[in-house]
């Protein structure tokens, strides 16, 4: 190696200063019993000067200093950790790699080689061995708050949220007590559906930080989750006294106030919105919902047409489609088709527009043009679950098709399994097709998850009359015309019972 005069002169100097250190620190980290005396002096006298080659940014002149110095002293755990480092500063991690197994092979409490070797395994997205090197630091020192912390970290990553909370709980109980690992607490607890403990966490969150809104925000949401809407608009409106232009709380506070049954305050709530960006589309879209949701139709269409000539919208077939429900809402067939067609012609490449108008001309007797729509719409998106479920129920309505009609549900409950409306499908498709058993399973399973509905409650008993049960099929026709009164052919079929019964 080729040094200045100056260079030269330092190394002289940094080797004197080592062999001082050398003998009044022999328990120094660098130190290594297999190497004393003359050998063990120039190891020292190189390793501090690739320390100062380090520092002048000199990585591969530091390197070659580094590795005199382990030629000298093999048994340096410290000297490998070093190279190590200067070869991460050059972007060979394999070889940083290398060293840094050599290290913990020589010195296995070698913390920092771990904690390097774990950062290297992250990068490289080799968490589970980056976890084991932290699981080993915190095995020897069970009080390393680096570790641990490092450690959850990894767990958040593999997705193993149950081990990540007891890492921070237990730095909870090294006195770490701050608002932020307590958030985290009430985050992993939150996704482990332990809601009374996520709660504790964000409460002793907001105790020692009244102002952190994303506690503060978490809380308002696993109030909801709860269902308890009150607790959750004290905390948006609280989070808004702090921050009165953010949209996204207002929009949070005014489904809060719908599903607390206050519906007034969340049209006014959404008025807000508009009022604070007039000029995008998604307040519009969002109060039109709302409207519909509260059979105001007109209302809806009103706000929708307010939104349609605005220039900042992302999607104008959506608010297309969202009026075509209006004017379904309002019987208004001939509108409810325009405004799908147009969606249509708007976005012929998205698959919305097409399941809409499927539905429509179904519901208007135009069966070979709701087909050609909403089999459009699953070529368009093939997990389309709506789609492949109508396309299936219509089918099986039709009693045409029904091997087909039975796939077309089955994707669809693929996609969507608990999906009570789905399953109903499944089991009328296979009472149409004479698999009254396997009909009867599924229309059960569809009342279990989907509740009380006289459409369920209408096939339950067509099933139970087919098997010649006609007592339960007379009790499964009077549940669903209590819950619709107006349906003729139910009246009917309890007319025929009866007379069959006589």
């Amino acid at each position: 190696m080729n040094l200045t005069s100056y260079h030269v002169k330092r190394y002289l100097v940094l080797s004197v200063i080592g062999v001082a250190l050398f003998v009044m620190i022999k328990g120094s980290p660098l130190y290594s019993k297999s190497t004393e005396g003359n050998s063990a002096t120039k190891a020292y006298a190189h390793f501090l000067m690739g320390t100062v080659l380090d520092g002048e940014g000199k990585f591969d002149a530091a390197l070659d200093e580094y590795k005199l110095a382990l030629k000298l002293d093999p048994a340096s755990s410290t000297t490998n950790t070093r190279i190590a480092l200067d070869y991460i500063r050059i972007n060979d991690t394999a070889a940083a790699s290398r060293y840094l197994d050599t290290a913990i092979a020589i010195d296995p409490d070698d913390t920092k080689a771990r904690f390097i070797l774990a950062l290297l395994y992250t990068i490289n997205k080799e968490s589970d061995k980056a976890a084991a090197q932290y699981e080993e630091i915190v095995k020897r020192d069970p009080h390393d708050i680096k570790a641990l912390a490092s450690l959850a970290d990894l767990y958040v990553i593999q997705q193993k949220i149950e081990e990540a909370a007891r890492i921070y709980e237990d730095i909870l109980k090294e006195g770490t007590d701050t608002s932020l690992i307590h958030f985290t607490l009430g985050i992993f607890y939150s996704k482990l559906e332990k809601y009374d403990q996520a709660l504790e966490h964000f409460n002793e969150a907001l105790k020692l930080d009244p102002d952190y809104t994303e506690a503060r925000l978490s809380r308002a949401i696993l109030y909801e989750l709860r269902g308890d809407y009150s607790k959750a608009i004290e905390d948006y409106k609280k989070i808004l006294d702090s921050e009165p232009l953010n949209i996204k709380i207002y929009k949070l506070l005014a489904h809060a106030y719908y599903r607390d049954k206050k519906p007034g305050e969340a049209i006014k709530t959404f008025k807000l919105v508009i009022d604070l960006e007039p000029d995008k589309a998604d307040g519009y879209l969002d109060l039109a919902y709302l409207y519909l949701d509260d059979k105001k139709p007109d209302e809806a269409i009103k706000v929708l047409d307010k939104a349609a000539i605005l220039k900042d919208v992302k999607d104008i077939s959506v608010i297309y489609i969202v009026k075509g429900m209006a004017y379904s809402q309002k019987k208004m067939k001939e509108q409810a088709l325009d405004s799908y067609k147009r969606a249509v012609e708007l976005s012929p490449k998205d698959a919305e527009g097409y399941f809409y108008l499927g539905a429509a001309y179904e519901r208007q007797g135009e069966r070979k043009l709701s087909e050609e729509n909403l089999r459009k719409a699953i070529e368009l998106n093939p997990k389309h679950a709506d789609a492949l479920n109508y396309l299936g129920y219509m089918y099986a309505e039709d009693g045409v098709k029904l091997d087909e009609a039975i796939v077309l549900i089955k994707r669809a409950l693929d996609i969507s399994p608990n999906n009570g409306a789905y399953i109903d499908s499944l089991g009328w498709a296979y009472y149409r097709k004479g698999m009254i058993d396997e009909a009867e399973i599924e229309l059960k399973k569809a009342i279990e998850i989907y509740g009380k509905d006289p459409v369920l409650y209408d096939h339950m008993g067509d099933v139970y009359y087919k098997k010649g049960l006609t007592d339960k099929a007379k009790e499964f026709w009077k549940k669903s015309l209590e819950i619709d009164p107006d349906q003729k052919g139910i009246k009917e079929k309890l007319e025929k019972a009866e007379r069959t019964d006589k």
